[in-house]
């Protein structure tokens, strides 16, 4: 990640383009990083490419006026575009556009096309009523649970190829054998082109990761013995089908609890109301700041590691799965006066590379840049930080190796520190003690490649 994959598959279009295959070519990307290839391919080729996004009466106009050729009648002439590439996001794929399906594309690039890892997502329905001559995918991370996710990338490559999903998990499902994994290895290599950081760059500065595990606070205890002991009759129960839905929503409390319990509904009153009359009478200027940290570990530890990094000149990631986590988050940052930038699935495409744009630019006064981990993980360049903390893990550990990488990528000159925080003796542990390992099927499979 970060080793110039945009940059390669513009050059290999360039390249296509100049032995006489003139396009149309489809980019399909991230909604954070269209922009970023735009100005890629603006910067590094002669060719004439447009982003393909926005209302339906925005994509009127571009039908309109930049995608296709017309005679003097001012009828359209078949086959004949003004355009030389078009970018796209996931979701103009989804919405169905048939103007899309129409066309011939002579090649696709699929950015971060880990999407595609589900068999029966309706991505890859829509891309198989497209008309896709030449296939190329992009992803820092093809394995991230299962080998079932790999075959779905490589019948998506090549169906003849791989036709039968239950074959190939026969042969490979498992994977128990080194003869197995030398076997999937020999298939993958001439479909696969691995770089390593590296292999690129051998001056990268280094990663170092610390996992910090946190005390619950005792307002968090309390809550979360009280999801606890709300729920112990499903608990009890153990997982199958009818009780699948209440396991769930009782882990998702307890990942609450363990980040604020302001995220539980109804607690930030009660707690609130609490702190007020232990102040008895002599109520803080910053009662809300002051009752906010004390109620979660994970704030008691941020409030006291942000000042030091501020002194020390670092600019930060702060990385959470809960949008209304990030809210908390930045009404801290408000009341302490940090200045901030944030991404999460709410900001619209072309405000994200502003903030981007001015969290990154050399002489910036910003500190401190929100993310949502699955908005702001993928695909977007963020080396002006030389400090990451994940404040929530992913039940995906790629996504957490995603969300590093923004700031971890070449063009880093500092060392990377990265930050995980854990709540101590809580379902969270168990969680990522979990999760990690899904990081042995990746270690087994690519990293010896």
């Amino acid at each position: 990640m970060g080793l110039g994959k945009t940059i390669q598959s513009i050059a290999f279009l360039q390249e296509v383009y100049n032995v006489g295959i003139r396009g149309p070519f489809l980019v399909i990307a991230p909604l954070s990083t269209i922009t970023n290839w735009e100005r890629e391919f603006n910067t590094w080729t002669e060719m004439n490419s447009i982003v393909y996004h926005g209302s339906l009466a925005s994509r009127q106009m571009i039908q309109q006026y930049e995608m296709y050729c017309k005679d003097s009648r001012g009828r359209l002439i078949p086959g004949a575009y003004k355009f030389d590439a078009l970018i796209t996001t996931f979701e103009m794929i989804l919405s169905d556009c048939p103007e899309l399906r129409e066309i011939e594309w002579r090649c696709v690039i699929i950015d971060e096309a880990h999407r595609l890892k589900n068999r029966n997502c309706k991505l890859l329905d829509s891309l198989k009523h497209m008309d896709l001559e030449h296939k190329v995918l992009l992803t820092g991370t093809p394995l991230q649970n299962t080998v079932e996710e790999l075959f779905s990338l490589l019948h998506f490559l090549e169906p003849s190829q791989f036709p039968s999903e239950a074959e190939f998990l026969k042969d490979f499902g498992d994977l128990k054998t080194e003869e197995q994994v030398q076997k999937l290895q020999a298939i993958l290599k001439p479909m696969m082109l691995r770089r390593l950081k590296e292999d690129v760059e051998k001056n990268l500065a280094p990663k170092q990761e610390t996992i910090i595990e946190v005390e619950l606070t005792n307002i968090q205890k309390k809550y979360y013995r009280a999801i606890l002991e709300k729920n112990f009759s499903f608990l009890s129960k153990g997982a199958g089908h009818t009780n699948m839905p209440n396991l769930l929503n009782t882990m998702m409390e307890l990942r609450k609890c363990c980040n604020h319990p302001y995220l539980i509904n109804g607690a930030e009153e009660k707690i609130l109301a609490e702190f007020r009359e232990s102040c008895h009478h002599h109520v803080p200027h910053d009662f809300h700041l002051q009752a906010m940290v004390r109620s979660a570990g994970k704030l008691v530890l941020i409030d006291k590691l942000l000042p030091k990094l501020k002194a020390g000149g670092h600019k930060v990631l702060i990385f959470s799965q809960m949008v209304r986590c990030l809210d908390i988050l930045e009404d801290y940052l408000i009341q302490k006066r940090y200045l901030y930038e944030r991404i999460d699935g709410r900001v619209r495409g072309n405000l994200r590379q502003a903030a981007i744009d001015r969290f990154s630019k050399p002489d910036s006064d910003r500190f401190v840049f929100l993310l949502c981990t699955r908005a702001g993980g993928l695909g977007i360049n963020l080396t002006a930080a030389d400090t990451c903390i994940i404040f929530d893990s992913d039940w995906n550990p790629q996504n957490d190796l995603q969300a590093q990488a923004r700031c971890h990528r070449i063009g880093q000159s500092k060392a990377v520190k990265v930050y995980r925080l854990i709540t101590r003796n809580s379902y969270e542990r168990e969680m990522f003690d979990k999760a990690s390992l899904k990081l042995g099927l990746d270690k087994a499979v690519l990293q010896s490649m």
